[in-house]
């Protein structure tokens, strides 16, 4: 139910009211105490956060856009002076054009991460987490603990650089939710992340001590190989289209122009995949399993609970299990539907192990 305009006071009754609600219907549950101010995201996390974010490209795109659509909209006169100052431009001026707009869109960004998570905290009440955020609008959002599926930590290439994460949760929504996943916390440090963590959800025991091998020997060499020969493959595939239905192609510029973007293409297939494998981690505790991969360059960790869960597959060819390993998939449930966490060339005695845990615990 969405109310488009509110009083103060008659928005704090409405609260006051579902409170006390909420309280009678729950009260058989475990409640947390409540507590002061848990989280709070500091100004200059979130600058060095706005700033590696890459958002910068998206005020770019904005930017091109809203020319598209206002240079419909000009006049004649007005749309063909714009075209003779940029016909008469020299490459240099057009060059310090371009990156004019881009420091603009560069800034656009930077204004809309930090709108959207400045003064971000986090607050314990009851059963739910009360989250705050905004700049120029505020938002409050309440989340309710029972609805956490997964705990996903997640670093992109940037971020990696200057020792930071972001924390966002998988959560449980009907059909009608559009909030499956959310952010828990913008920006941290990595080296006090876990701190950050057990402070915000002090029923969540983050101490994994069970450590498991998550590859086997040579899997980075596995993988890298499956990844280079299927590009071979693509680009064998590529080359006999172009022989049979363009030949006039078969240029001695467009084929070395061709090989050129095809070892770059190769070059960072080797890198993302070797970092696939190297990244790889597997442990648990008695009710909490940690996950670590590479999705391309970037680093992403998830914590959950083992009734959180909700199913695992093997697959593999026949290559695969002779080497006595695996490729898993965990699934776990996000939104109304699933998340897979997909693990490469997992030692077969691992999977097993993380079946009993499944099944039995420690």
């Amino acid at each position: 139910m969405i109310f488009d305009a509110l009083t103060i006071k008659q928005a704090n009754l409405i609260e006051q009211k579902r409170r006390v609600a909420q309280n009678s219907i729950q009260k058989e549950f475990e409640t947390i105490e409540t507590t002061k101010l848990q989280y709070q995201v500091t100004t200059k996390e979130l600058i060095v956060y706005a700033l590696t974010s890459l958002g910068g490209l998206g005020g770019v795109v904005v930017l091109f856009t809203i020319w598209s659509q206002v240079d419909e909209m000009l006049p004649k006169n007005l749309k063909s002076s714009f075209e003779d100052f940029f016909n008469h431009q020299s490459v240099t001026g057009l060059c310090i054009l371009f990156v004019l707009t881009v420091i603009v869109g560069i800034f656009i960004g930077f204004f809309r991460i930090f709108n959207r998570y400045f003064n971000f905290k986090i607050e314990h009440q009851n059963n739910h987490l009360d989250i705050s955020r905004g700049f120029l609008a505020h938002k409050t959002m309440q989340l309710k603990l029972n609805r956490i599926q997964t705990i996903q930590l997640r670093q992109t290439m940037l971020r990696r650089l200057v020792r930071l994460v972001s924390v966002n949760v998988l959560l449980s929504a009907s059909q009608d939710e559009k909030d499956a996943q959310t952010v828990l916390i913008p920006v941290a440090s990595i080296d006090k992340i876990m701190t950050t963590l057990k402070k915000v959800l002090t029923s969540i025991d983050f101490d994994v001590d069970h450590w498991q091998v998550s590859n086997i020997d040579k899997a980075a060499w596995y993988q890298v190989r499956f990844s280079v020969l299927r590009n071979i493959f693509i680009m064998t595939l590529v080359i006999s289209v172009v022989m049979f239905y363009f030949p006039s192609m078969l240029q001695r510029s467009y084929m070395l122009l061709f090989f050129i973007i095809m070892m770059v293409i190769t070059a960072i297939l080797i890198l993302k995949n070797t970092l696939t494998i190297t990244e790889q981690k597997l442990g648990f505790n008695q009710e909490l399993v940690y996950i670590q991969r590479s999705n391309g360059f970037s680093k992403e960790g998830y914590y959950i609970r083992r009734d959180k869960i909700q199913g695992v597959r093997e697959s593999g060819f026949i290559t695969v299990f002779r080497k006595k390993a695996l490729h898993l998939d965990v699934i776990v449930r996000d939104g109304n539907g699933h998340h897979i966490i997909h693990l490469r060339y997992v030692p077969q005695s691992t999977v097993n192990h993380f079946k009993q845990w499944m099944n039995t615990g420690l």
